[in-house]
Protein backbone atom coordinates (compact mmCIF):
# COMPACT_ATOMS: atom_id res chain seq x y z
CA UNK A 1 0.00 0.00 0.00
CA UNK A 2 0.95 3.70 -0.80
CA UNK A 3 1.36 5.93 2.03
CA UNK A 4 1.15 9.76 1.47
CA UNK A 5 2.69 11.62 3.99
CA UNK A 6 0.20 14.07 4.93
CA UNK A 7 1.93 16.28 7.76
CA UNK A 8 5.10 17.06 8.94
CA UNK A 9 6.14 15.55 11.90
CA UNK A 10 6.13 18.04 15.67
CA UNK A 11 7.23 16.69 19.24
CA UNK A 12 8.47 18.98 22.38
CA UNK A 13 10.51 18.48 24.77
CA UNK A 14 11.78 19.89 27.77
CA UNK A 15 15.43 20.31 28.60
CA UNK A 16 16.29 18.98 32.03
CA UNK A 17 19.20 19.13 34.81
CA UNK A 18 20.71 16.34 33.10
CA UNK A 19 20.98 17.00 29.76
CA UNK A 20 22.96 20.06 30.38
CA UNK A 21 26.24 20.80 30.24
CA UNK A 22 28.81 23.05 32.38
CA UNK A 23 27.17 26.18 30.77
CA UNK A 24 23.81 25.33 31.24
CA UNK A 25 23.23 24.39 27.45
CA UNK A 26 22.02 21.14 25.99
CA UNK A 27 24.39 18.95 24.70
CA UNK A 28 24.70 18.44 21.43
CA UNK A 29 24.26 14.58 21.90
CA UNK A 30 21.19 15.47 23.41
CA UNK A 31 19.66 17.27 20.54
CA UNK A 32 21.01 14.25 18.71
CA UNK A 33 18.74 12.53 20.48
CA UNK A 34 16.28 14.40 20.26
CA UNK A 35 16.09 14.45 17.16
CA UNK A 36 16.34 10.93 16.73
CA UNK A 37 13.49 10.07 18.56
CA UNK A 38 11.45 12.13 16.80
CA UNK A 39 12.41 10.48 13.55
CA UNK A 40 11.46 6.85 15.03
CA UNK A 41 8.08 8.33 15.96
CA UNK A 42 7.47 9.60 12.28
CA UNK A 43 8.61 6.77 10.91
CA UNK A 44 6.52 4.37 13.06
CA UNK A 45 3.93 6.94 12.11
CA UNK A 46 4.07 6.59 8.46
CA UNK A 47 4.75 2.50 8.40
CA UNK A 48 7.97 2.59 7.78
CA UNK A 49 9.10 2.50 11.60
CA UNK A 50 11.59 0.14 13.72
CA UNK A 51 8.40 -2.20 14.28
CA UNK A 52 7.62 -2.25 10.40
CA UNK A 53 11.09 -2.95 9.18
CA UNK A 54 11.65 -5.63 12.07
CA UNK A 55 8.71 -7.90 9.93
CA UNK A 56 11.13 -7.91 7.25
CA UNK A 57 14.03 -8.65 9.03
CA UNK A 58 15.37 -4.97 8.54
CA UNK A 59 16.94 -2.08 10.44
CA UNK A 60 16.98 1.56 10.15
CA UNK A 61 20.90 2.57 9.91
CA UNK A 62 22.13 6.63 10.43
CA UNK A 63 24.53 6.96 7.44
CA UNK A 64 25.13 10.80 7.45
CA UNK A 65 24.41 13.55 9.05
CA UNK A 66 24.75 17.35 8.81
CA UNK A 67 23.76 19.61 12.28
CA UNK A 68 24.22 23.54 12.01
CA UNK A 69 23.67 25.65 15.20
CA UNK A 70 22.74 28.75 15.82
CA UNK A 71 21.82 28.51 19.69
CA UNK A 72 21.66 26.36 22.30
CA UNK A 73 18.25 26.00 24.56
CA UNK A 74 18.75 26.30 28.62
CA UNK A 75 17.59 24.13 31.15
CA UNK A 76 14.52 24.04 31.73
CA UNK A 77 13.50 25.37 28.64
CA UNK A 78 11.02 23.72 25.90
CA UNK A 79 11.91 23.22 22.37
CA UNK A 80 10.25 22.37 18.99
CA UNK A 81 11.33 19.63 16.97
CA UNK A 82 9.74 19.31 13.22
CA UNK A 83 10.83 16.60 10.83
CA UNK A 84 9.90 14.81 7.46
CA UNK A 85 11.46 12.76 5.19
CA UNK A 86 12.57 15.06 2.03
CA UNK A 87 13.89 11.96 -1.14
CA UNK A 88 15.16 9.09 -1.86
CA UNK A 89 17.42 7.31 -4.12
CA UNK A 90 18.92 3.98 -5.04
CA UNK A 91 20.39 3.71 -1.82
CA UNK A 92 19.54 6.67 0.90
CA UNK A 93 16.23 8.17 2.55
CA UNK A 94 16.60 11.34 3.48
CA UNK A 95 14.90 13.06 6.75
CA UNK A 96 15.42 17.27 7.88
CA UNK A 97 14.84 18.81 11.23
CA UNK A 98 14.35 22.32 12.23
CA UNK A 99 14.43 22.59 15.99
CA UNK A 100 13.08 25.72 17.40
CA UNK A 101 12.85 27.62 21.09
CA UNK A 102 9.97 28.49 22.96
CA UNK A 103 9.75 32.23 20.79
CA UNK A 104 9.39 29.85 17.69
CA UNK A 105 12.92 31.00 16.58
CA UNK A 106 15.31 28.73 14.63
CA UNK A 107 17.95 27.39 16.96
CA UNK A 108 19.42 24.34 14.59
CA UNK A 109 18.62 22.70 11.30
CA UNK A 110 19.72 18.81 10.50
CA UNK A 111 19.30 16.99 7.44
CA UNK A 112 20.24 13.15 7.70
CA UNK A 113 20.91 10.31 5.43
CA UNK A 114 19.43 6.63 6.23
CA UNK A 115 19.67 3.00 4.97
CA UNK A 116 18.11 -0.02 5.89
CA UNK A 117 19.89 -3.58 6.44
CA UNK A 118 19.49 -6.97 6.28
CA UNK A 119 19.87 -8.37 10.21
CA UNK A 120 21.40 -12.20 8.85
CA UNK A 121 24.08 -10.55 6.17
CA UNK A 122 24.37 -6.83 7.32
CA UNK A 123 24.00 -5.44 3.96
CA UNK A 124 22.30 -2.05 2.47
CA UNK A 125 18.54 -3.04 1.14
CA UNK A 126 17.14 -0.70 -1.48
CA UNK A 127 14.65 1.57 -0.37
CA UNK A 128 12.15 0.45 -3.17
CA UNK A 129 11.90 -2.60 -0.63
CA UNK A 130 10.70 -0.96 2.71
CA UNK A 131 9.76 2.96 1.62
CA UNK A 132 6.75 3.49 -0.19
CA UNK A 133 5.82 7.04 0.71
CA UNK A 134 4.81 9.37 -1.80
CA UNK A 135 7.10 12.51 -1.16
CA UNK A 136 5.40 15.62 -2.56
CA UNK A 137 8.22 17.83 -3.34
CA UNK A 138 9.09 18.26 0.31
CA UNK A 139 10.98 21.51 2.00
CA UNK A 140 15.06 21.03 2.18
CA UNK A 141 16.28 22.98 5.04
CA UNK A 142 19.62 23.06 3.39
CA UNK A 143 20.73 22.97 -0.20
CA UNK A 144 23.56 21.31 -0.02
CA UNK A 145 23.87 17.45 -0.14
CA UNK A 146 25.59 15.47 2.32
CA UNK A 147 28.90 14.03 1.11
CA UNK A 148 31.77 12.13 2.43
CA UNK A 149 34.55 13.30 5.15
CA UNK A 150 37.99 13.82 3.90
CA UNK A 151 39.93 11.18 5.86
CA UNK A 152 42.93 12.06 8.07
CA UNK A 153 46.29 12.95 6.86
CA UNK A 154 47.85 13.43 10.28
CA UNK A 155 46.51 11.59 13.07
CA UNK A 156 46.63 12.53 16.76
CA UNK A 157 45.03 10.11 19.00
CA UNK A 158 43.26 11.75 21.82
CA UNK A 159 41.56 8.74 24.01
CA UNK A 160 40.64 5.06 24.26
CA UNK A 161 37.42 4.00 25.14
CA UNK A 162 36.03 0.49 25.44
CA UNK A 163 32.74 -0.49 24.01
CA UNK A 164 30.18 -1.43 27.32
CA UNK A 165 26.14 -2.48 28.11
CA UNK A 166 25.04 1.46 28.04
CA UNK A 167 26.97 2.21 24.50
CA UNK A 168 24.60 -0.79 22.91
CA UNK A 169 21.34 0.17 21.27
CA UNK A 170 18.28 -2.23 20.57
CA UNK A 171 20.30 -3.51 17.44
CA UNK A 172 23.34 -4.62 20.02
CA UNK A 173 25.65 -1.94 17.91
CA UNK A 174 26.58 1.23 19.45
CA UNK A 175 24.46 3.97 19.27
CA UNK A 176 25.41 6.67 16.47
CA UNK A 177 25.10 9.29 18.89
CA UNK A 178 28.19 7.53 21.28
CA UNK A 179 30.13 8.30 18.20
CA UNK A 180 29.36 12.21 18.96
CA UNK A 181 29.78 12.04 22.62
CA UNK A 182 33.33 10.27 22.28
CA UNK A 183 34.17 12.97 19.72
CA UNK A 184 33.32 16.28 22.01
CA UNK A 185 34.95 14.19 24.85
CA UNK A 186 37.96 14.62 23.36
CA UNK A 187 38.13 18.47 23.66
CA UNK A 188 39.52 19.91 26.58
CA UNK A 189 37.25 21.22 29.26
CA UNK A 190 38.55 24.68 28.82
CA UNK A 191 38.07 24.93 25.11
CA UNK A 192 34.87 23.66 25.45
CA UNK A 193 34.35 26.75 28.17
CA UNK A 194 35.45 29.17 25.66
CA UNK A 195 33.77 27.66 22.63
CA UNK A 196 30.23 26.77 21.22
CA UNK A 197 29.73 23.81 18.62
CA UNK A 198 28.35 25.41 15.50
CA UNK A 199 28.18 22.51 12.86
CA UNK A 200 28.92 18.55 13.15
CA UNK A 201 29.09 16.62 10.56
CA UNK A 202 29.48 12.87 10.90
CA UNK A 203 29.74 10.38 7.89
CA UNK A 204 28.93 6.74 10.01
CA UNK A 205 31.68 4.16 8.21
CA UNK A 206 30.86 0.74 9.82
CA UNK A 207 29.83 -0.65 13.07
CA UNK A 208 30.86 -1.42 16.80
CA UNK A 209 30.09 -3.88 19.35
CA UNK A 210 30.39 -4.79 22.92
CA UNK A 211 34.00 -4.64 24.02
CA UNK A 212 35.30 -2.98 21.24
CA UNK A 213 38.50 -0.96 22.10
CA UNK A 214 37.76 2.10 19.86
CA UNK A 215 40.93 4.88 19.40
CA UNK A 216 39.74 8.31 18.88
CA UNK A 217 42.01 10.77 16.75
CA UNK A 218 41.88 14.43 15.49
CA UNK A 219 43.24 16.77 12.68
CA UNK A 220 43.21 20.81 13.20
CA UNK A 221 42.50 21.70 9.77
CA UNK A 222 42.23 25.50 10.87
CA UNK A 223 39.54 28.29 11.59
CA UNK A 224 38.24 26.70 14.88
CA UNK A 225 37.84 23.44 12.29
CA UNK A 226 38.64 19.81 13.15
CA UNK A 227 38.10 16.38 11.50
CA UNK A 228 38.18 13.48 13.42
CA UNK A 229 38.01 9.70 12.94
CA UNK A 230 36.99 6.57 15.15
CA UNK A 231 38.88 3.17 14.58
CA UNK A 232 38.93 -0.18 16.29
CA UNK A 233 42.17 -1.12 17.39
CA UNK A 234 42.28 -4.62 16.94
CA UNK A 235 41.31 -4.58 13.25
CA UNK A 236 42.04 -1.07 12.26
CA UNK A 237 38.23 -0.69 10.88
CA UNK A 238 37.28 3.23 10.44
CA UNK A 239 33.72 3.40 12.10
CA UNK A 240 33.17 7.35 11.01
CA UNK A 241 34.51 10.33 10.09
CA UNK A 242 33.78 13.58 11.30
CA UNK A 243 33.95 17.35 10.74
CA UNK A 244 33.47 19.92 13.48
CA UNK A 245 33.38 23.52 13.31
CA UNK A 246 33.36 25.89 16.37
CA UNK A 247 32.85 29.88 17.75
CA UNK A 248 34.53 31.77 20.82
CA UNK A 249 31.67 32.26 23.46
CA UNK A 250 31.92 35.29 25.16
CA UNK A 251 33.56 33.51 28.00
CA UNK A 252 36.72 32.98 25.67
CA UNK A 253 38.96 35.29 27.51
CA UNK A 254 38.83 33.00 30.26
CA UNK A 255 40.19 29.77 29.05
CA UNK A 256 43.07 28.62 27.35
CA UNK A 257 42.47 28.44 23.84
CA UNK A 258 45.65 26.61 22.43
CA UNK A 259 44.67 23.36 23.32
CA UNK A 260 41.89 20.81 22.49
Amino acid sequence: MTLAMTSVWKDEYKVHSYEVDVKGNATVPILCQFMQESAWNHAEHLGVGFSHLMEKNLIWVLSRQLVKINSFPKWGETIKIYTWPTAKDRLFCYRDFRILDKYDSVIAIATTAWFAIDLLNRKPQSPDSYFQIELNDPVRVLPEKLNKIKSLTTQKRTKLVRVGYKDLDVNEHVNNVRFVEWILDSFSLNFQKAHNLQEIEINYLSEAFYNDEISVSYEGVGNLTFLHSLYTTNNNTELCRVRTLWGLTNRANDANLNSI
